[in-house]
């Protein structure tokens, strides 16, 4: 049997070893969306892959073959960008962190989506080159994200003085909401949908990013079945206190 090639830019959003020397590497893929690929013998002595080409939110050009098993495996890899800052800032660090888990957690293995893929791509080139303000990314990327699959919030039916309704997924008047979210930080919220992810522009301080933090991964588990639980949010927490 003649084995299938594909070729694809790719990046990386979990690394599990596998056996001694191997890993199983998922990432999201520009052509054949969340993919997992074998990665043999990366530990090896004798390996052409380094270990360091499969951290988090490594951008790469792949050439993977499937082979008898489940999993295709990696041929040829090269680094399609070399970061500046992004691996030696613990903040930035913290915050692919938690992009990586809600991308693996909330993206259906092989959907393909190229304009998904650029969002992404661009969100980690520009955290990459930012200097300051890239502390409500987290927010603002997870919300986008929302809308690539297709539960973002209702905004038009926000007017001053209303309520989120996180289940229902838009504003009200109500107040008597199971999870009630005030009218400030409602506003708040509202903010953070109307952001882009290259001009962010929020006045918050910790303690409402904190608070809107919590409302986007309750949202994220109330929309998404395999979203029981973000672990990343609480490192989140503590390196933005």
């Amino acid at each position: 049997m003649t084995n299938i090639t594909e070729k694809t830019k790719a990046i990386v959003i979990q690394s599990i070893r596998y056996g001694d020397s191997s890993l199983i590497v998922k990432m999201l893929t520009e052509e054949y969306g969340i993919q997992s690929y074998m990665v043999k013998g990366v530990f090896g002595g004798k390996s052409k892959f380094r270990p360091a080409l499969f951290q988090n939110m490594t951008i790469l050009d792949i050439v993977a073959a499937s082979g008898k098993g489940s999993l295709s495996f990696i041929k040829e890899i090269s680094l399609t960008h070399n970061y500046n800052d992004i691996l030696f800032n613990i903040k930035k660090s913290s915050i692919i962190l938690f992009m990586c888990e809600l991308l693996s957690k909330s993206i259906p293995e092989a959907e393909t989506d190229k304009v998904l893929f650029d969002y992404v791509h661009k969100t980690l080139l520009w955290l990459d080159e930012a200097k300051d303000n890239y502390t409500n990314i987290p927010l603002v990327f997870a919300m986008r994200l929302c809308q690539h699959l297709g539960f973002f919030p209702n905004t038009e039916s926000y007017k001053e003085n209303y309520h989120f309704d996180i289940f229902e997924g838009k504003f009200t008047r109500e107040d008597n909401l199971l999870y009630p979210i005030d009218t400030e930080l409602s506003k708040d919220f509202y903010d953070v949908c109307s952001q882009e992810i290259n001009q962010i522009n929020l006045n918050i301080n910790n303690k409402k990013r904190r608070q809107l933090l919590e409302i986007v991964v309750y949202y994220y588990k109330l929309h998404i079945d395999n979203v029981k639980e973000i672990q990343s949010y609480e490192i989140l927490r503590e390196i933005f206190e």
